[in-house]
């Protein structure tokens, strides 16, 4: 059997029935626009509670020697650099690893078949709508279980129900920086994985099993080892076949952490505005720089989710109007003329009305700000008004 085998369907869905789909579609238009502004309230309480909570941090932020306890800060948000050691070793007995880290993660990968799906649409004369689906099954290495019951064309397709190892991550007990302890939160913040060398694998025990090497260079410089076990060749698998690899965080890193201290210990320290900071960076980083990183990072999710709450309103007022797309697409062109005149219109007003909730909130939350923001938007809208009254006009 080849490697990749495909199937097509082609559907056709006749006018009256997407007139019907399209206007059971409004009220998920509804609902997204609607939707839509309490996200991009929400998000702009978030940003400012974040960006507030984190200028209180560093402006409380002290920093300590980390080999000796001072009691006078307990309760206080402390910084400190060091090397983080751990006593604990870490064992997996199924394949007799031992490692002495922070943290030892086993990863399973397993030879399956995987369905990928390509769509087609062509608008019909009279409204109906020809669809061309492409199934598409691929043997690939996954890392987790493709269920082959929902596949379109299962027969010759069929998975195995789960894998014969499980994939998994186990953390030390407890770690060390100088005389602090760090909490579980902490350790599980710390996720700078590097490949662990399988050195003890005994192949005999396992019923066609193997080492196998995948990357380039040296193992410092991208080799990782992975045992292969399965009925067919490393160059050559069969469905069902694994691999089997080790990750590692080392003990006796340097990292930097800022968290209030209780004792000898750490927990979150909460702000005025009521977020919690507790942070780990990799290296011997300053307050100052995981302070400025903490800021980008939070800039970047208020973007990321001011984009999703536009597209929730774009959606949303795409979705209202479909009905009229496809009453008009009795002649395609008409339908296709239609939706890029209201795509358009959606778009600026999706826009615009994103720009007006995100001023509001700013003004709710930071008055000079927001009302810079307001501004602006009124200037773009008017500006708009301006500029399409006038192409009429022109046009007449």
């Amino acid at each position: 059997m080849e490697n990749n085998e495909s199937y097509t369907e082609i559907t056709t869905k006749s006018w009256g029935t997407r007139i019907a789909d399209s206007i059971k579609s409004v009220l998920l238009g509804v609902i997204l626009f609607l939707a839509s502004f309490v996200v991009l309230w929400w998000n702009e309480g978030r940003a400012v509670r974040t960006s507030e909570g984190l200028e209180e941090g560093l402006s409380q932020v002290i920093s300590v020697n980390p080999d000796a306890i001072n009691e006078a800060n307990d309760g206080k948000l402390i910084h400190i650099s060091g090397i983080i050691i751990t006593q604990d070793t870490l064992r997996d007995n199924e394949f007799n690893i031992k490692a002495n880290a922070l943290k030892l993660k086993r990863e399973v990968e397993m030879y399956q078949w995987v369905e990928e799906e390509k769509e087609t649409k062509e608008k019909q004369i009279g409204g109906s709508e020809k669809t061309t689906t492409t199934y598409e099954y691929l043997k690939k290495w996954v890392d987790i279980v493709v269920n082959s019951d929902d596949f379109k064309v299962k027969e010759g397709h069929s998975n195995p129900s789960g894998f014969p190892y499980s994939p998994y991550t186990i953390s030390a007990s407890e770690a060390k920086l100088g005389a602090f302890i760090l909490s579980g939160d902490l350790i599980s913040q710390i996720n700078e994985f590097t490949p662990y060398p399988i050195n003890n694998f005994d192949s005999q025990s396992y019923r066609n099993a193997r080492m196998v090497n995948e990357g380039n260079g040296n193992h410092g410089n991208g080799i990782i080892q992975k045992i292969y076990i399965g009925k067919g060749e490393p160059a050559n698998p069969e469905i069902g076949d694994v691999k089997v690899s080790f990750k590692t965080v080392n003990s006796g890193n340097r990292y930097s952490i800022i968290a209030k201290q209780i004792k000898n210990t750490f927990e979150p320290f909460t702000t005025k505005s009521g977020i919690s900071i507790q942070m780990v960076s990799p290296g011997v980083v300053s307050a100052e720089q995981m302070f400025s990183s903490a800021q980008k990072g939070n800039t970047i999710t208020t973007w990321i989710l001011r984009l999703i709450g536009f597209l929730m309103m774009f959606g949303g007022i795409s979705l209202i109007f479909k009905p009229l797309v496809v009453l008009a697409d009795v002649l395609p062109f008409l339908g296709n003329l239609l939706n890029l005149g209201l795509s358009l219109f959606s778009g600026v007003v999706s826009f615009g009305l994103s720009l007006i909730t995100i001023a509001i909130a700013w003004i709710f939350y930071r008055p000079a700000l927001g009302i810079t923001l307001l501004v602006i938007a009124i200037i773009t809208a008017a500006y708009l008004i301006v500029k399409g009254s006038k192409g009429k006009t022109n046009k007449s």
